[in-house]
């Protein structure tokens, strides 16, 4: 009874409140009201409301939805849909951990969560977007945060078994996925509203009808390079016409995430291939050290080959490689694995439970989250482990056809 009545009476109190939800005026209208609401009862409204919508069962926002959204209004009307719902889920999502009212870095969550809910649920909507415009480019700013404090979190309950490495990824994998999906929209939403163009006028958003896999993986390459740990090992490109047109592979992707994934496995490969080379007195490696990126395309997908000689991954790691909960402490100095960039002295807890994810400045998104959006943006990721000789690391994308200025596309739902 109480979440209808909220949910019945929380619009004709919105804007009589916007003095206390540490926004500005832009973020929440201009309309006044006669109407007073008190902080707490204001925040018993939206608890009420976090409950509700919580209830809706939210699914991750579908690739597709995003991707067929190509105007700001379009986006909007998404964003108002499906944000609250999903930042409710979340909030309820975190309390589904054992003990996670103790935790620091999960209550700072909890509270960031709330504070966006609470901001979407008051923010004036119509044909004016600067007011949604103000609360999407402050959320965003402020959820930069959460994989590290998440990181934090989940390494403390772990440490101290609390939960299990099962329940850790399938918590994190459930979590993620939703943020990889709203992240997403409003990452399309910010650049849909700015007109993001480059000068060929072929990005729309975060879309890009004319992505050039075979540029992408170059400037992945460029830029994990710039890392003076990775600087010693060359990363040859090799990009090869469609098959299907003889032309140079173009099609409609989303560039900015598939550099992500691509410097993630580019760093797991040329780390691998550094700990080799420090073993090779111990072996006689006398094997060529450049880690190779092929591009190849035919009408139905891309697919991007990443290969280096560092020596593999250890059968007894297979099974864990996309585990968030693999052990740097366990895999210390030239015995680490292949897919765990941190193993060095430097980082000596029990594991990095999101190993990868921006913690550290010479890290990417690490491979469980790397597989993740690769999932979600339709494709898969496969690894071949030769022992002793190295990895060949897989990706294949579905290809995006855009028609009508909306993407035709089949993602992960």
């Amino acid at each position: 009874m109480a979440i209808k009545m909220a949910a019945r009476l929380l619009p004709a109190f919105r804007q009589p409140v916007r003095h206390v939800l540490g926004t500005t005026p832009a973020a929440v209208g201009t309309r006044r009201s006669n109407i007073v609401l008190t902080e707490g009862r204001l925040q018993e409204f939206m608890n009420a409301e976090i409950s509700h919508f919580a209830q809706m069962c939210a699914r991750p926002v579908a690739l597709s939805q995003i991707l067929s959204a190509s105007t700001p209004a379009q986006v909007a009307s998404l964003i108002c849909e499906h944000l609250p719902k999903h930042f409710a889920t979340r909030i309820k999502h975190l309390e589904k951990l054992p003990l996670w009212d103790t935790v620091p870095e999960i209550q700072e969550v909890h509270r960031i969560l709330s504070d966006s809910f609470r901001n979407m649920r008051l923010v004036e909507q119509g044909p004016d977007l600067l007011p949604l415009t103000a609360v999407i480019q402050d959320l965003r700013s402020r959820h930069k945060c959460i994989i590290r404090l998440l990181a934090s979190a989940v390494a403390t309950l772990r440490s101290e078994q609390i939960i299990e490495e099962a329940f850790a990824n399938q918590w994190l994998d459930d979590f993620l996925v939703a943020r990889m999906s709203t992240e997403m929209l409003t990452a399309h939403f910010m650049g849909v509203q700015a007109g993001r163009e480059d000068a060929s006028g072929s990005c729309n958003g975060i879309v890009d009808s004319r992505c050039d896999p075979g540029q992408v993986c170059q400037q992945a390459a460029d830029k994990v390079r710039e890392d003076a740990d990775c600087s010693s090992v060359l990363v040859s490109v090799e990009s090869h016409a469609c098959t299907a047109s003889r032309e140079m592979i173009e099609f409609s992707f989303l560039p900015q995430y598939l550099s992500i994934i691509v410097q993630e496995l580019l760093r797991n490969a040329i780390r691998a291939t550094i700990r080799h080379r420090s073993r090779a007195p111990l072996i006689g490696n006398t094997r060529d050290e450049t880690v190779r990126v092929i591009v190849a395309a035919d009408q139905r997908q891309v697919k991007i080959q990443i290969s280096d000689n560092g020596g593999g991954i250890r059968p007894s790691e297979a099974d864990r490689i996309w585990s968030y909960a693999l052990s740097t402490f366990e895999e210390q100095g030239e015995n680490a694995s292949w897919g765990d960039p941190m193993g060095s002295s430097a980082f000596t807890s029990w594991a990095d439970p999101l190993v990868g994810l921006g913690l550290k400045r010479r890290l990417g998104v690490g491979l469980p989250l790397s597989k993740l959006y690769t999932e979600y943006l339709g494709g898969t990721l496969e690894l071949m482990s030769l022992s002793g000789v190295g990895v060949d690391a897989y990706l294949s994308f579905r290809r995006i056809e855009a028609r009508g200025g909306a993407a035709n596309f089949e993602a992960s739902e």
